[in-house]
């Protein structure tokens, strides 16, 4: 079978197991399978696949169709201006996240303008992704970045190795603040948000990510009280924190952060236009 034909048949299945991005997905699985760009497949359509790569190709198609997300199948996930490792152990990068570090960015632009050592902390970084791509885009800062899991935090230690950042990022095993030391002068994080009972009505391919980076618990902000609670520790007067959360939660984190000692609350918009990253700033500070 030919390229043309391989990709047509593989969409209309895809497409009848309900997976809605099926032309895409069926693109990137045979990519992957190939080892090819996907723009190959418009310049050479008539090339013929190989029986074994075909078989290949279907076994992915296979787990699509089961709502395995496609980036769990390539392990590969593109998040700002890189490109990630991920695997079952980690959340899947989102636009939404972008939210998060573009408003770290703003941040730390303002800071560079009286300070020279800033330095960020990355909480639940999963991936890495976050912590990652500020470091790629603004080499000067210090960047630590924590999880709970072993398991993401190998899986951010494949990508700090694939992007080169071995002596740029220190990685941390920590139950939030539980094994951090030290002062910084921005927090982020991406915690887990979902309201427990809220889990199971999510998309099938969000119920196979890692429970422990969803489940928010009863309300979803279980682990966001933990950490307003105990930021303002690790924060010097100027610091600042930034949170992403749903936009039903915003209201909630701001009066936490509020309560805990913050102030200067702004709210970032996704590009959905719903509150998306809530930033705050220690309120003893000039």
């Amino acid at each position: 079978m030919n390229l043309r034909g391989a990709l047509d048949e593989a969409a209309a299945f895809l497409r009848n197991a309900g997976i809605e991005s099926y032309k895409l997905d069926a693109a990137l699985l045979l990519a992957k399978v190939l080892g090819m760009d996907r723009t190959e497949f418009l310049i050479r359509p008539e090339m013929e696949i190989k029986i074994c790569d075909y078989k290949r190709y279907e076994e992915l198609l296979e787990r699509r169709a089961d709502h395995e997300c496609t980036a769990y199948i390539t392990n590969s996930r593109e998040f700002r201006f890189l490109e990630f490792y991920v695997d079952k152990n980690v959340l899947v990068p989102r636009p939404e996240t972008e939210t998060l570090v573009e408003a770290a960015l703003c941040c730390i632009d303002k800071l560079k303008e009286t300070k020279n050592d800033i330095s960020v902390l990355d909480l639940c970084t999963g991936s890495g992704a976050a912590a990652l791509s500020l470091k790629h885009e603004r080499p000067f800062i210090k960047v630590y970045a924590s999880d709970i899991s072993e398991a993401a935090l190998a899986v951010a230690q494949k990508n700090i190795e694939k992007h080169k950042l071995q002596n740029d990022v220190c990685l941390i095993h920590s139950d939030v603040f539980e094994n951090i030391t030290g002062r910084f002068d921005i927090i982020v994080s991406n915690p887990p948000y979902i309201p427990h009972d809220m889990i199971k009505t999510l998309q099938a391919e969000v119920q196979k990510e890692p429970i422990v980076a969803l489940d928010g618990g009863k309300d979803g902000l279980e682990i966001v009280r933990r950490i307003v609670s105990g930021a303002k520790g690790y924060l010097p007067g100027g610091g600042h924190i930034f949170l992403e959360a749903s936009p039903e939660q915003m209201d909630s984190t701001a009066a936490l952060l509020v309560s805990a000692g913050f102030d200067r609350i702004e709210i970032s918009r996704d590009l959905s236009g719903a509150g998306r990253v809530i930033g705050a700033c220690i309120n003893t500070c000039l």
